[in-house]
């Protein structure tokens, strides 16, 4: 399959270096940035990540006191109002300094590596799969921080869309300004240093996946630009941070190397790269990878049976598979949003998207057992109904398609906000 992603890459990188301007771009670059984005396809997108239509019926069902909805509305709310309290805590923080010597950089450890006690120095670390090592959560590296940013993003922007209050976005803008565009306080657009291995690797493939709840970032841009109160500076210098690193995720060879592995990390590379393009107007390269995900993603991961072996194999066996199938539907999604039909998807031996979650129905319906390793507390059951269930329900909205009949009630694990972000079809369209 590595001939596919190569020759996407070298379709767009033509296009996109003619483009892509550096973190210390000139007031020329930035003059020229805008004029770029005014000369976006027509294509029009709406939301990269989600469905509007769904959005803004939810948002008429809260309005109408609708019981379901307005329930979780405030569960959101009041994680919002908490949300306001959160204090910026910027990459600059660490105490751990990257190899770079520059503070700016990202830097996280493998959670899964642990020090080798056979050794006196401990190096270099090994693996435990599934088990994760407290170390990588600790505060000298960036990962707990990038964590709890992208949280208090995500939590403010949703706040802000269904109450309309403006606190969530101002204080979300107040955020977005410190973690990508004060001087003092930016990350820098990479992540060279991502899931690094004491003794083995300054940073690896592995950890652009970190990243891939950017698309909250996006998202509240979207929402507070189509609302016409996102700040221009803030819109210019974001536009040019999202370019630096959409350069560095299809250019720099480790973050290429994320794109050609075959499993869950190449689709959260998908879910950057396309989101990104799709948000930067480069809509043409968004649907060259949305169109080779075809080959590339859903005939070389999933089986003519629909299981998903290299996700099944792994000690979280049901996290894996249903974090992977997941990914793969949101890029479907964004895929709806270009013209391009991944859900429609087959190939001759009949792997496809619907046998995945085909494959998957037994398990969630509690008729079969699951036969893969999960060493979780509880072991499968506990995992799929925590993780499993609450997809089939998000799938279903996000395809548009009954995956389950409704009478199981796939929705009833959701968190709040997924309720609102994908709601349950039956509920959204029941008569009050």
């Amino acid at each position: 399959m590595k001939h596919i992603f190569l020759r996407y890459f070298r379709f767009s990188f033509a296009l996109v270096v003619l483009t892509l301007v550096g973190c210390n771009s000139s007031s020329k670059n930035k003059v020229y940035l805008e004029e770029e984005n005014k000369a976006k396809t027509d294509l029009d997108i709406g939301l990269v990540y989600y469905n509007e239509l769904h959005l803004q019926l939810v948002k008429k069902r809260i309005k109408e006191k609708d019981s379901y909805f307005n329930n979780k509305y405030h569960e959101v709310l009041k994680e919002g109002q908490a949300a306001l309290d959160y204090v910026a805590d910027p990459v600059t923080n660490k105490t751990q300094i990257p190899p770079s010597k520059d503070l700016h950089d990202y830097l996280s450890y493998a959670p899964y590596r642990w020090p080798d006690a056979s050794k006196l120095d401990g190096l270099p670390w090994i693996a435990r799969d599934g088990i994760i090592n407290p170390v990588s959560l600790g505060a000298d590296t960036d990962f707990s921080r990038n964590t709890a940013f992208f949280d208090a993003i995500e939590k403010l922007t949703w706040s802000y869309y269904f109450s309309e209050d403006k606190r969530f976005a101002e204080k979300a803008i107040e955020l977005i300004k410190v973690w990508y565009l004060n001087l003092e306080t930016r990350v820098n657009p990479n992540i060279n240093f991502g899931q690094a291995v004491p003794g083995l690797a300054d940073g690896r493939k592995a950890g652009v996946q970190e990243w891939c709840q950017q698309s909250q970032v996006i998202t509240a841009m979207q929402m507070f630009e189509n609302d016409g109160i996102l700040p221009k500076d803030v819109k210019q210098g974001m536009d040019i941070w999202f370019n630096d690193y959409l350069h560095w995720l299809i250019t720099n060879p480790m973050a290429i190397e994320a794109g050609l592995t075959r499993q869950n990390h190449a689709n959260h590379y998908n879910y950057q790269v396309v989101g990104l393009m799709m948000y930067l107007g480069k809509n043409e390269e968004a649907k060259q990878v949305v169109e080779d995900a075809k080959q590339a993603r859903i005939a070389d991961q999933i089986m003519p049976d629909g299981s998903q072996p290299r996700e099944m194999g792994r000690t979280k066996s049901v996290q894996y598979a249903t974090l992977n199938l997941w990914s793969m539907t949101e890029l479907t999604l964004m895929g709806q949003k270009l013209g391009i039909d991944l859900w429609a998807y087959e190939t001759k031996e009949g792997r496809s998207l619907k046998k995945a979650y085909s494959y998957l129905t037994p398990f969630v319906l509690g008729i079969e057992k699951w036969p893969q390793r999960q060493i979780t507390e509880g072991g499968p059951e506990k995992a799929i109904n925590k993780y499993m269930v609450p997809v089939f329900s998000m799938a279903s909205t996000a395809l548009d398609t009954i995956l389950i009949d409704p009478k199981f009630k796939t929705y009833t694990n959701l968190k709040p906000l997924d309720a609102l972000r994908y709601p349950p079809i039956n509920l959204l369209h029941r008569k009050n």
